[in-house]
């Protein structure tokens, strides 16, 4: 009787034991393979004293003028912020020009000056002359926009996009960093300069297209869908390699490289697709992968709610509302954790 009670203990406990050696099996590989995926980077390092070079000199005669199909392009309102040489962050913003809240929460929080950080709002045009005059006072206030010539309509988006890399190159192309986002993001500023410093490099990098990177997704075709897009827009069943537009690093070289092509690809409307993904390609860019140092909607509520103040992140979740941004601001003022280095070196 006792010989077969044993028995059963016994191999209660191997299989107890080979269960959670499973398990540490599988916790040591995801642990493996996510070091490896962050330290396969493809940026290098810049020599100390290094500054990139646009090369606008093998740009066509008249380049500036002229964004994608659009042969008469130009800045309504552009104001040349970008005159000091030490530019270290240039962050672009696109924003819908009715969005004068959303642009003032980011004023008051994570976009407020400071040494080495610019931030830009990226508009198109509006017909409502009373919104128009409200635009051209908010900026004679904050100095802060750039405008173009075309319509703001999210068919427009890719213009929108095309316009800041633009911007970059011929307004700002001492900036050793440009970080494009939406203006319902929130940008955890400190720990991203010190992770541009410290993590990459604070001579700055080249090759780097980092971001939350998306793989396989399929285009939609269903009429019911805004994202709808036709056989002829897009011929195949899922898009290229990209990166959601709401957190998006580009080192200078790979600016030039993707405005460069895009001046001379037919115009494809969902910006982040084309411009990260298809244009990328045609590029042979490699995208660098961080998604995990972007909040989930759980973290944030976490956060919020004082149970992991000192989570190392470098972006909020996509599509913040106003209070979550003022919120997370809060949170991060009183918290002290805000340097790390262990992200993709």
């Amino acid at each position: 009787m006792h010989e077969k009670r044993f028995r059963i203990v016994y191999g209660m406990v191997i299989v107890l034991f080979l269960i959670l050696f499973s398990l540490w099996q599988v916790l040591v590989s995801m642990e493996e393979s996510a070091v490896v995926r962050y330290r396969e980077a493809v940026y290098k390092i810049n020599p100390v004293n290094y500054t990139y070079i646009y090369p606008t000199h093998t740009l066509p005669m008249g380049d500036y003028s002229r964004l994608i199909d659009l042969e008469e392009f130009y800045f309504q309102m552009m104001d040349n912020v970008c005159n000091d040489s030490s530019l270290f962050l240039l962050i672009l913003v696109h924003s819908a020009p009715g969005n004068f809240q959303k642009r003032k929460i980011i004023r008051d929080t994570w976009g407020q000056p400071r040494e080495g950080l610019k931030v830009i709002f990226m508009l198109g045009e509006t017909s409502d002359e009373i919104l128009a005059e409200r635009l051209e006072k908010e900026n004679d206030e904050y100095r802060d926009f750039a405008q173009g010539n075309f319509v703001d309509t999210y068919r427009n988006m890719t213009y929108k996009h095309v316009m800041v890399l633009k911007y970059v190159i011929y307004h700002c192309p001492q900036a050793k960093y440009i970080l494009k986002t939406d203006d319902d993001a929130f940008v955890n500023i400190e720990t991203m300069l010190y992770f541009l410093k410290e993590d990459l490099s604070s001579n700055g990098v080249s090759d780097l297209l980092l971001c939350k990177v998306v793989q396989g997704a399929n285009v939609f075709r269903s009429y019911r869908s805004k994202w709808r897009v036709s056989v002829k827009e897009f011929p195949e069943r899922t898009y290229p390699t990209y990166c959601p537009g709401f957190a998006i690093l580009y080192s200078p070289d790979i600016v030039f490289n993707l405005y460069r092509i895009a001046q001379n690809t037919n115009y494809f409307w969902i910006d982040d697709v084309h411009v990260t993904g298809t244009l990328a390609k045609q590029a042979n860019v490699t995208h660098t992968d961080i998604s995990q140092f972007i909040l989930e909607g759980k973290d944030l509520r976490c956060i919020l709610d004082g149970q992991d103040s000192n989570k190392q992140y470098l972006y909020g979740p996509v599509n913040l509302n106003d209070n979550d941004i003022v919120a997370l601001w809060n949170v991060v003022l009183r918290s002290e954790n805000k340097k790390f280095r262990y992200f993709i070196r």
